[in-house]
């Protein structure tokens, strides 16, 4: 008979499988034969094979839809001491039995729906026996692939407070428990104590459930304290101030692709799209947290595990930020609303650290509740390729490494490749995600993805601020196709996003596009505070809501050979003045319309900035007037002012690019 003993091949299926049966064949034949059914047996078949010391590259194939209970799971707390050694699991491969991807599905495939009426709105209700008695809830529904709409008031737009905890203490970092709200917005709502609180400032997004809400005096708590400060009339109608809206919310239930979940009943009420075919309706609520979790340890990390050919479908995304400090000192705030930039901390469906040569390679993920996939300590050498990650609740990739400096964890993170993906349509929860994110981590590679739709940046690389020694370096960003993001949400964001020193990042023939911001920022390239040794050449850069270029401050980045084109401030911007040179730009060409190539912040004297090296560029305005080179306090200056005056750009030219260079901005 085949066994484990005589096949590297083990079959798991959840319609036809049994535990009792070797596991080595897809089909079942009466004599023991046939494919296992559970993870759990999986787990103890790979780990006995492998404390075995049998180094057979090993093939698990998945049969059909399979709804997890556990997350697939290898690493320390599972590999079993033999003869006094530990043995990595090294080389096995998960994959489809067939033509068809198997699904792994994080969650339950809801079926008994019936139509209803609920808050005089026609429905398919489901009663759930299990969140009735308090064993199970869920904050995400998913619909054929996609979140359904969770109830909402106001319906659109969103409500102002009278008053918050510290309403005239304006530090960033002084957020508030507890804001009072207008008693008229909230008295016709009976369930605002079940509902989550949710608001944008600044360029993260934040949502809590309502701890406490008292109807007298207005006063809201919130379970976890916001990140930033709350304020009425910081910077009025800004996203500094507080602007809120409630989520899960039963009087506003009513329009098409909303759902509302009745805890204290168990009851879950949905309203299909109009058209929608209802036998083809598929509605998963999530269980897990993760599809999959490799950990290593320092001494042994886990080796060769591959993905391929799946598809994962469905995580839960709860998620609040951890406060650091207050839970050090034990105190009860232990968790804030957001994390402070990029949903930083959050974790990944498919979850790996203290691992290498690992891969997840022609992959669906999608509705992954929060992150698709997060690479962590002591990661090398990882690949992930030709994947498409749809619907994340937050972010699509994660990289996060070990800080330079103020961390005893040294497990170095990096040379890993990210290419050949698709990350789109992400941050439905958690609008500050990026499609992809590096911190703490050198050598790795980002190329040949398309990264859109998201609400915030596309990808962004770095996580020191100023110019402190950083173990961000070395990372490729190239030929990347990123095209309508941030769509209004959230500020202060950019396609390409790059922060610290990060000497021999290249960011090199990136096509980036539509990029828009809330309130402020919306950059095509963003090289943020103390971003320094950057090379950036070869890229397109259009339509971007202020700037195709943003530079806060740094040293000696190289700008060269890139189309700037159609930006709504300028076409480049240098926001802090420093006595270095900052940029050398560079063969470039610059197309405006009607704004100047360069915002300068002003120079005591009234001089062009001293920290930029601009020569052989191209300009041109496509009114076909001298192009406007600087809006300055004095007086704008336009081009030939700006070489005979200030000796800028002395090797450049105002003329008016090619076709072909108009036709790749779309001109």
């Amino acid at each position: 008979m085949i066994s484990s003993r005589n096949s590297s091949v083990i079959y798991v299926s959840q319609e036809i499988g049994n535990d009792k049966f070797s596991g080595c064949s897809p089909t079942v034949d009466g004599k023991g034969a046939g494919p296992i059914k559970t993870l759990k047996r999986l787990e103890e078949m790979i780990n006995s094979i492998r404390v075995g010391d049998i180094g057979t590259p090993l093939t698990v194939r998945f049969m059909g839809d399979y709804e997890m209970d556990q997350s697939i799971r290898f690493g320390a707390d599972t590999l079993k001491p033999h003869f006094g050694k530990n043995f990595k699991i090294a080389d096995v491969t998960f994959e489809s039995f067939g033509k068809r991807p198997a699904r792994l599905i994080g969650g339950k495939i809801l079926k008994g729906f019936k139509w209803d009426n609920f808050n005089g709105a026609d429905c398919l209700s489901l009663h759930i026996p299990e969140v009735e008695k308090g064993e199970w809830s869920f904050t995400d529904l998913f619909v054929n692939g996609a979140p359904a709409k969770l109830s909402r008031y106001p319906k659109s737009g969103t409500l102002e407070a009278v008053t918050t905890e510290n309403p005239t203490d304006w530090r960033l970092s002084n957020g508030s428990k507890w804001f009072v709200a207008k008693k008229e917005d909230l008295e016709n709502i009976s369930g605002v104590e079940d509902a989550i609180v949710s608001f944008n400032h600044f360029w993260i997004d934040e949502h809590s459930p309502v701890e406490s809400y008292d109807r007298e005096s207005g006063k809201l708590v919130m379970k976890y304290r916001s990140r930033f400060m709350l304020t009425v009339d910081y910077y009025k109608n800004s996203t500094s101030d507080l602007h809120y809206y409630l989520e899960n919310v039963a009087e506003t239930f009513g329009e098409e692709g909303e759902w509302y979940l009745d805890v204290k009943k168990g009851m879950l009420y949905y309203i299909p799209e109009e058209g929608a075919n209802i036998d083809e309706l598929e509605i998963i609520a999530p269980t897990q947290k993760h599809f999959v979790e490799l950990h290593g340890t320092d001494e042994n990390k886990i080796s060769g595990f591959r993905f391929r050919n799946l598809d994962f479908v469905a995580t839960k995304g709860d998620y609040a930020s951890k406060n650091r400090f207050a839970a050090e000192k034990g105190e009860a705030e232990a968790f804030y609303a957001s994390d402070g930039q990029s949903c930083f901390a959050a974790h990944g469906s498919i979850r790996l650290e203290n691992a290498e040569d690992c891969s997840v390679e022609n992959c669906r993920i999608l509705c992954a509740g929060v992150h698709a996939i997060e690479i962590n300590k002591g990661c090398e050498h990882i690949l992930i390729e030709s994947c498409h990650i749809e619907n994340a609740g937050a972010g699509g990739i994660k990289i996060w490494g070990t800080p330079a400096e103020g961390d005893e964890d040294i497990r170095p993170t990096g040379n890993c490749r990210i290419s050949g993906n698709t990350i789109t349509n992400c941050g439905k929860r958690y609008a500050a995600g990026c499609g992809v994110l590096i911190c703490h981590s050198a050598h790795n590679e980002v190329s040949d993805n398309e990264i859109s739709y998201l609400e915030y940046t596309g990808v962004s690389v770095g996580w020191v601020w100023g110019y402190a020694s950083s173990s961000t370096y070395g990372n490729i960003i190239r030929n990347n196709h990123i095209h309508h993001i941030g769509q209004g949400r959230l500020s202060d964001m950019g396609g390409i996003y790059l922060l610290g020193n990060q000497r021999g990042t290249v960011v090199s023939g990136n096509l980036i596009h539509d990029v828009t911001s809330s309130n402020y920022g919306g950059m095509g390239i963003y090289t943020d505070e103390g971003s320094s040794y950057i090379t950036v050449e070869n890229n397109i850069v259009y339509r971007c809501k202020e700037c195709c270029y943003q530079h806060h401050y740094g040293k000696f980045n190289t700008v060269r050979g890139n189309i700037f084109a159609l930006s709504g401030k300028a076409l480049l911007d240098i926001s802090r003045r420093e006595d270095h040179t900052s940029l050398t730009v560079e063969e470039n060409i610059f197309i405006a319309d009607g704004v100047p190539a360069f915002v300068l912040c002003p120079q005591t004297g009234g001089s062009p900035t001293s920290d930029l090296v601009a020569t052989r560029n191209t300009y041109y305005d496509l009114s076909g007037n001298e192009p406007m080179m600087l809006r300055f306090e004095f007086g704008d200056i336009y081009f030939k002012d700006w070489q005979t005056y200030y000796g800028y750009d002395e090797e450049s030219k105002n003329e008016k690019p090619s076709e072909e260079v108009l036709k790749k901005v779309e001109i």
